[in-house]
């Protein structure tokens, strides 16, 4: 059945040289900042270029000291750490540290990256902000929630659907890579999109956070239909009060097909605060997910029922 979606998409739009999104590869650089640790210090190409922009000059920062608990001496204010509220006490300094990004491929293979990347770059200019055409078979929907923090209380905000679409025709060009398509609660309703469906439309293109994105969409059309499954707005809701927030960030969670990335609208929260993840099976620790491992299950018996 996958081939014929693809074949159908296919006869669609006329082949096409593909591109990737450049922003988020993440076998360029690396950087053993301690931010990074529980991502195998793999940092994207967006996260050093234009975040940080810290190639290929590097980064500062500084980490507190106290001199009395690096003796094994106790603080006078009885604290167990340094924070904020030491930097008055004689005994507090700072160490400044330097990280640059490392590149972890050849000269060769980094000059064709940065050609790559150009091109890629003039791609998405000559699209941001105008309304294209998209063709593309659905790889996922999820719903679409935004963390909210208000004096230390967080709640979950339900804001309709994300579709996800792993290959896409954009215009007359081909993407093999992530893009993601905000659809309302209406739209879901009407539409009922599920994974594997045939999808054209059009929709202003939009580059945010080294995302690829189609707001807005309009002139919709199914062509083929896939799973027959799809998420309602009444089980987002019930999702929206079972799931939990992870308290970090597994690289498990990013190809499971419950786990959600929270956009973070704090008003209390430091400007840079990280996205939270969010689990729709309502797992609290991703070390302990029985989800993971129900699907491995799954997966053996499958492949014991093979002949």
């Amino acid at each position: 059945m996958k081939k014929n979606l693809l074949h159908a998409l296919e006869a669609l739009v006329p082949p096409h040289v593909p591109f990737i999104n450049q922003y988020k590869r993440r076998d360029i650089f690396r950087c053993t900042h301690e931010t990074h640790r529980g991502f195998g210090s793999a940092v994207s190409v967006y996260h050093v270029l234009k975040v940080k922009q810290c190639f290929p000059h590097g980064c500062i920062s500084f980490q507190w000291r106290c001199q009395k608990l690096r003796k094994g001496a106790p603080c006078p204010r009885n604290y167990k750490h340094v924070g904020r509220p030491c930097a008055s006490c004689p005994s507090f300094y700072d160490v400044k540290v330097v990280k640059k990004p490392e590149v972890i491929i050849s000269e060769q293979a980094f000059h064709q990256f940065s050609n790559d990347l150009k091109s890629f770059e003039s791609w998405i200019k000559r699209f941001t902000g105008k309304l294209v055409s998209v063709s593309g078979v659905i790889n996922s929907v999820k719903p679409r929630y935004s963390l909210r923090i208000r004096s230390r209380k967080p709640s979950v905000i339900f804001q309709g659907f994300l579709l996800n679409f792993r290959e896409t025709f954009i215009e007359d060009a081909a993407l093999h890579d992530f893009l993601y398509m905000p659809v309302s609660s209406a739209q879901q309703h009407r539409w009922r999109f599920s994974r594997g469906d045939v999808l054209q439309c059009t929709g202003t293109f939009v580059v945010r956070n080294g995302m690829l994105l189609v707001e807005q969409i309009r002139a919709i059309e199914v062509v083929q239909r896939g799973e027959p499954c799809f998420w309602t707005d009444s089980r987002a809701r019930v999702a929206q009060r079972t799931g939990t927030i992870l308290p970090f960030q597994a690289e498990q969670c990013y190809s499971c097909d419950k786990g959600i990335l929270l956009e973070l609208v704090a008003d209390d929260e430091p400007s840079g605060a990280r996205r939270k993840m969010f689990c729709l099976e309502g797992v609290r620790n991703p070390q302990w997910c029985w989800y993971c491992a129900q699907r491995l299950l799954r997966l053996d018996e499958c492949r014991s029922d093979e002949p």
